[in-house]
């Protein structure tokens, strides 16, 4: 750590110095402001100003994004209102869980998230790759919390998070290179180019870390979690005219990760690959996407208790294969109506080669599903806003199989299963005068089984997971009522409260013998509520500040000794708050602090972690127009905090990176 304190003095130092000399010049860094009138796609499936959108959104945009210099993208979301992340051993681990509004912070699958209007969930158990996502290559996040099956369909329970890639519109070439503690290097490379009517962005990508002993307890096996990553993004877009184009995007993502123990490591490489279209006729908008995705991941698991020898390799190919088509219709002047369809298929096929005895293990499904939407935003004397809406989703699970040399019978083909849902939803979003507005939602929302809790039995250590191909769907009513407030460009409030009834919760249930087993255990009720402020409190200096209290309880459940206790890993409180100096003559200095609360780790709540409270701290230097450094150090307390029981998050960590424009 003495080289990373050294490392701070000398570039704060520097940083005051150039200012004094003059050297720097302006940058288009400036001061946030808050307007409600910014235009967001995700919360209706068409452009709207934020301030006629019946639910509570959040943005992200790229200057924020540069301020917070984040390492991944889900790091950017942790001071947002009603986001829960689950990152075990920070820069190390390999995802991470994203939950919005109590959903259970150990489950995946319950937030749906999109990239460019793509989803990103895989099919196998819906979990999301975000170190797939290059930052640099992002304009802005978009953050919907509640019910949103009404446009997105089963996956969109919790909410949608959707990230908007930049646009190539001039010739544009940045170099960003970055170290830090663990011996920690990232680059980030990109260049875009406008070509009269054609235009293309290539970037990538590459981050790698020798890590640090995570396990709370050390034993001999343990060792240093180590990871490295690396992507490779193409856009290229051709515009027919100014609201006609087609576009190509492919993404190649590839990374290794050391578990923290000699036998314990995985691989994965991924592709996407995605065609879009859109046109505009006599103000009717037509939008279309077609979309595939090639995923597959290796893990070594090594054998318990002793973890000094490979136990068994698991192999996991997963294919998938979407896409959408929609239209925009505006009449009479106060109307306009979405319709539109949604495709999805998925298969899976995961094999376990075992390396200590003579056994393998085998699962397989598809998925495929199909929807149709209609949601009419009406607008009355520019004052009252209503939203009303509606989706059907059908969807079937096919070709389930299982082989195990462990059972008896060896092999098992499940049946097939179909099902169907409606998912409406009612909002409304009324103007009391042009700071004030006052919001409401209602809606019905749900979440298909994944392949994963259908099919997938496996064991690790001395427990066996089971799958459970009789699962129904997760069905839940969700409520919000909130208001925001505005006091010119400078001041923004916002307050929410929600309700969310969940029935058909899946969850893997303790059964005895070392057995969790998937299971629809009856029904949970979340409430809670957000509080939001922003403030640009003078010349240079802005504050913010939130709270989120949560309360996500199981109020029916197969085991009666489990009602009445709270969702694993989702905190009843959680707050953030931060103050920015922001000069761009002079430096970028913001510093965070994010307070999550205890929670719980397993079902019957009797191991508790304890809460924490953690600062971060960043510098922004532009030298001249073209070039920046800036220096972060996260948990600048060096506090020991578990997000996951057993497993300690990153101490101190302080990186410098370069930023060069040319």
């Amino acid at each position: 750590m003495r080289f990373s304190i050294r490392l701070l003095l000398l570039a704060v130092g520097l940083s005051f110095a150039l200012a004094q000399i003059g050297i720097a010049q302006e940058t288009k860094r400036e001061m946030p402001t808050f307007d409600l009138g910014e235009i967001v796609v995700t919360s209706t499936r068409i452009e709207t100003q934020v301030k006629n959108v019946p639910n509570k959104v959040t943005i992200i945009d790229s200057q924020m994004i540069e301020t917070l210099s984040p390492k991944n993208v889900d790091n950017i979301l942790r001071n947002v209102c009603g986001v829960d992340i689950l990152r075990r051993t920070g820069l190390t681990s390999s995802t991470s869980t994203v939950t919005l509004r109590g959903m259970s912070g150990n489950v995946r699958g319950r937030t749906l998230v999109l990239l460019d209007g793509i989803p990103l969930n895989e099919p196998y158990g819906s979990e999301v790759y975000w170190n797939s996502i290059s930052i640099k290559d992002i304009e802005r996040i978009e953050i919907v919390p509640g019910a949103t099956s009404s446009l997105y369909g089963p996956g969109a329970m919790g909410g949608v998070i959707n990230i908007i890639t930049k646009r190539p519109e001039r010739l544009e070439n940045e170099l960003d290179l970055g170290y830090g503690d663990f011996a920690t290097r990232s680059f980030n490379l990109s260049h875009s180019n406008r070509l009269d009517k054609f235009s293309y962005r290539i970037s990538g990508a590459g981050f790698k870390t020798n890590g640090y002993v995570a396990a709370l307890n050390r034993r001999v096996y343990d060792i240093r979690r180590s990871k490295e990553n690396y992507n490779v993004n193409l856009k290229l877009l051709y515009d027919f005219d100014e609201t006609s184009s087609i576009g190509m995007d492919f993404r190649h993502y590839e990374e290794d990760v050391n578990g923290g123990r000699r036998y314990y490591y995985g691989s994965k490489d991924l592709d996407n690959f995605s065609l879009n279209f859109k046109k505009e006729i006599n103000d009717i908008r037509y939008f279309s996407t077609l979309y595939f995705s090639w995923d597959d991941l290796s893990w070594t698991y090594d054998k318990y208790p002793s973890y000094t020898s490979v136990d068994y390799v698991n192999n996991s190919p997963r294919r998938g294969v979407g896409g959408s088509f929609q239209i925009n219709i505006p009449f009479a002047d106060i109307h306009t109506l979405s319709l539109g369809t949604d495709l999805r298929w998925g298969k899976i096929v995961t094999k376990d080669e075992y390396q200590s005895v003579v056994r393998r293990v085998q699962t397989q499904g598809k998925q495929q599903l199909i929807g149709f939407y209609l949601q009419d935003e009406i607008k009355l004397f520019q004052k009252f806003i209503i939203n009303l809406g509606a989706r059907y989703d059908w969807w079937e699970s096919l070709d389930g199989y299982l082989y195990d040399d462990n059972l008896s019978p060896k092999e098992t083909n499940y049946s097939d299963r179909k099902d169907s849902a409606i998912s409406p939803k009612l909002g409304f979003a009324y103007h009391l005068n042009d700071n004030t507005t006052l919001r409401s939602s209602i809606g019905k929302a749900f979440r298909t089984p994944t392949l994963y809790d259908l099919y997938r039995t496996w064991g690790y250590g001395s427990t066996t997971y089971r799958s459970n191909p009789n699962l129904d769907p997760e069905r839940m009513y969700s409520y919000e009522v909130g208001i925001d407030q505005t006091i010119g460009n400078d001041f923004l409030g916002r307050l929410t409260f929600y309700y969310n009834d969940v029935k058909d919760l899946i969850y893997s249930v303790d059964i005895g013998g070392g057995i969790k087993e998937k299971q629809n255990v009856g029904k949970v009720e979340i409430k809670g509520l957000e509080t939001e402020l922003r403030y640009n409190i003078m010349k240079d200096w802005s504050l913010f500040g939130n709270y989120t209290y949560n309360s996500s309880k199981l109020k029916e459940h197969t085991d009666k000794t489990l009602e009445g206790k709270s969702l694993t890993y989702t905190p009843k409180h959680k707050c953030s708050l931060g103050i920015s100096f922001h000069n761009p003559k002079l430096i970028n200095i913001d510093l965070v602090g994010r307070y999550v609360g205890s929670v719980f780790h397993n079902d019957s709540n009797s191991i508790k972690l304890k809460g924490h409270f953690i600062w971060d701290l960043s510098f922004v230097k532009a030298i001249n127009e073209d070039f920046e450094i800036s220096l972060k150090i996260e948990n600048l307390q060096d506090r020991n905090y578990q997000e996951y029981r057993n497993y300690l998050a990153p101490p101190r960590t302080i990186t410098g990176s370069l930023r060069y424009k040319f």
